[in-house]
């Protein structure tokens, strides 16, 4: 059953994705792209479970969340020519029941015009590794 429009989604973000200045496209791209539900995990609980279950040290470290509303990623996807419309499937899992995924087959292009719309969160300074 796809998400309600309102409903806000993350993303996680690690360097893999992200060059301290600049989201890769590849954070978008593909098909069945997993994001992970505030309304069901608060974004505070996002951190730790993107570290245990994301994180592949010492290549792949998070960096930050990426947040957007299912409903403006709908309004990106219609606005493409041509449209693409785009839905969150919820796909809880053992180890995140918020987790959920886009099922859509999303192009570099359509994954360029997402990345301007998503909110960052950095990594608050309590969550920080030695």
């Amino acid at each position: 059953m796809p998400l309600a429009s309102g409903e806000d989604v993350v993303r996680a973000v690690c360097t893999d994705k992200w060059d301290g200045e600049r989201l890769s496209p590849s954070l978008f791209v593909g098909q069945n792209i997993s994001v992970s539900r505030l309304a069901i995990t608060p974004l505070a609980d996002h951190w730790d479970l993107f570290r245990q279950y994301v994180e592949d040290p010492p290549e792949r470290r998070l960096e930050l969340i990426a947040q957007i509303q299912v409903g403006r990623l709908q309004s990106i996807g219609k606005a493409r020519n041509p449209p693409v419309a785009l839905t969150v499937e919820a796909r809880p899992e053992e180890w995140n029941p918020a987790h959920a995924e886009i099922p859509q087959r999303i192009t570099r292009g359509l994954a360029n015009k997402i990345l301007p719309a998503l909110q960052r969160h950095f990594l608050p300074p309590h969550h920080r590794q030695a």
